[in-house]
């Protein structure tokens, strides 16, 4: 009897459940079954961590949506107390942070490294000293529909596994240019989880496309540009960033950035870093005052090294957070107080950068030897890499950006009360309003449109607006009753002015959430031969229109054109009766 209760009482400091335990080769994945060849479907990946869950309190499996084909968005909590409530965990001291793998289905390496890293963590204790100061929350599979289009085919230049998802979802969209505007359920229930848990840390793991180079993983922090709360941002390269590259070159996978080049194929002409707006995951984060790190394993790489180097990845960053989650703590406070105060806007928002020379620094560059030859199938020139010829090149990488354009906030804007579609996403990402009980006469600056010029094609099931013309004047309008004041003094006012400023990249304007008064589609349904008559009362009533009418038939080819000149009053009348139709719908209070 003594043993029994002994057992139990061990059971439960140890956080398993006291039912036969398994054994830990009943924990060995799929994955490595396979000899890291395969990754398993989502219902043999959801069966392990139920089974996982069934070993230790410490781990729940909950759902947090449902995709369009039916399945669940399933969510691991792992917390050193069984805790499923943010604010508890938060009550212990600890930081959470966010696993994300297969927002592209078809790069599963955080999927297999998750399983691999709990595993040892649960069943091995290996650094089980973590749980004292982190708690983790793991997506195992978001792009859930995608993931279950399962097929070899799928990604063919990529180095393993064998079978696996698509990278986008059963509607066709990319999850990962999403995170602003929301078309996607997956992204909808994404972003209530983000709200409810608001992690400390937000990893997403992908697979990159691009150049060829010795490295396992590059990745991405948006602290190049000011997405990010300035002691946050430096916070983030002083510490998280330098620490996680030491750690990673110690366990024998060196990191570089996430980077394109100067010139194709040829890092010596320069390494460029790029800056993510928030349409992308770490962008989001950092719009969201908090951290985001990106993962971009190497495509060409053996899938078994590229799990193990994200595995080293979560314990490098976890052990960082833990060792540092009171500054982590303090400085994200005071980011959500700094963004939501009046000095924040003092000066403008940046929105786009170009990269500048001054500043930049040599690095050492992991590559390979190659040559380019005149391909025989093509007749291109083809560059060609020597894997037995590992080369460190010397490098010049820019790490300056000027921005090329930024937007002055305002105090708040207004929002008319018929775009119901924007006010449900001001929702979705936690961005507080009131709204007006009376009509209100205020003084805003507006945006007119004059011009747009929109994509050929179509992108994510839509038409992007890629370039706006427009006036920007201060006017007195009368705000209806309903209209949805935005006040800029709360933390996601940087957020709000994303979506709504028609300069920011990706923002609602660029995809096409206000074609409607971009390009003015209203119909006039008054005949330009009406103005015969028309004209002339304008003329007897306007004195001011009739000396412009006046100055413009100096001009001889105006006054001898009748369409021209019954024309100018039809844009008149015109213009009186839809005075408002390219009105960009969201006002700027500037005092």
């Amino acid at each position: 009897m003594k043993k029994i209760l002994l057992s139990g009482m061990l059971c439960l400091l140890m956080g398993t459940s006291c039912q036969e335990q398994p054994a830990k080769e009943d924990f060995i994945t799929d994955c490595e079954k396979s000899n890291f060849v395969k990754t398993p479907r989502f219902e043999e990946t959801m069966a392990w961590f139920n089974k996982l869950a069934d070993y230790s309190s410490m781990v729940n499996v909950t759902s947090f949506g449902t995709s369009p084909q039916g399945r669940d968005l399933s969510l691991v909590i792992v917390d050193k107390d069984g805790l499923q409530d943010p604010v508890q965990i938060r009550q212990k001291g600890r930081v959470i942070i966010l696993v994300e793998s297969c927002i592209h289905a078809g790069e599963p390496d955080g999927k297999d490294a998750s399983m691999i890293f709990l595993r040892d963590l649960i069943v091995d204790k290996k650094n089980f000293d973590l749980l004292d100061n982190v708690s983790f929350l793991f997506i195992p599979v978001f792009n859930v529909d995608g993931h279950e289009d399962f097929s070899a085919t799928n990604r063919i230049n990529q180095n393993g596994p064998e079978e696996l998802g698509t990278r986008n979802t059963a509607q066709y969209l990319n999850l990962n240019r999403d995170f602003v505007k929301a078309d996607a359920p997956e992204m909808r229930a994404w972003l209530k989880l983000y709200n409810r848990w608001m992690p400390e840390l937000f990893i997403d793991v992908h697979v990159t496309n691009g150049a060829d180079f010795q490295y396992v993983m590059t990745y991405a922090i948006d602290n190049r540009g000011t997405l990010m709360p300035e002691g946050l941002r430096q916070w983030s390269l002083d510490v998280y960033e330098k620490q996680l590259n030491e750690r990673m070159e110690q366990v024998g996978f060196p990191l570089f950035l996430y980077a394109s080049f100067r010139k194709y194929n040829a890092p010596e002409s320069g390494i460029l870093i790029d800056i993510f707006d928030p349409r992308y995951s770490e962008g989001y984060a950092a719009t969201r005052n908090r951290l985001g790190l990106l993962i971009e394993n190497h495509i060409y790489k053996p899938y078994e090294q590229r799990v193990k180097a994200t595995i080293e990845a979560i314990i490098a960053s976890s052990r960082i957070l833990a060792e540092n989650k009171e500054d982590l703590k303090k400085l994200i406070a005071e980011g959500d107080k700094e963004v939501s105060s009046p000095a924040y806007r003092q000066k403008p928002m940046e929105l786009t950068y170009k990269p500048v020379n001054k500043d930049s620094v040599w690095v050492d560059y992991l590559s390979w030897a190659r040559d380019t030859v005149k391909s025989d199938l093509s007749g291109a020139d083809w560059v060609r890499h020597n894997y037995d010829k590992p080369i460190t090149l010397r490098c010049p990488l820019i790490t300056s950006y000027e921005p090329t354009s930024s937007v002055q906030l305002p105090e708040a804007y207004i929002l008319m009360s018929q775009w119901t579609d924007v006010i449900d996403l001001l929702d979705l990402h936690d961005i507080k309003y009131t709204r007006l009980a009376e009509p209100k006469q205020v003084e805003v600056e507006t945006y007119r449109y004059t011009k747009a010029t929109f994509s050929p094609r179509q992108s994510e099931g839509r038409i992007p607006v890629v370039k706006t013309e427009y006036t920007t004047q201060t006017e007195t309008l009368t705000a209806p009753a309903g209209s949805v004041v935005i006040d800029m003094n709360q933390p996601g006012g940087r957020l709000a002015a994303w979506m709504l400023e028609p300069s920011a990249p990706g923002s609602l304007v660029y995809w096409g959430f206000f074609n409607q008064v971009v390009q003015s589609t209203n119909e006039f349904w008054i005949r330009v031969p009406y103005m015969e008559e028309k004209g002339r009362e304008l003329l007897a009533k306007d004195p001011a229109l009739k000396a412009e009418f006046e100055q413009r038939k100096k001009d001889p080819a105006f006054a001898k054109d009748p369409q021209a000149i019954l024309n100018f009053f039809y844009e008149k009348v015109k213009k009186a009766a839809h005075q408002n139709n390219e009105l960009h719908p969201a006002w700027r209070v500037m005092k």
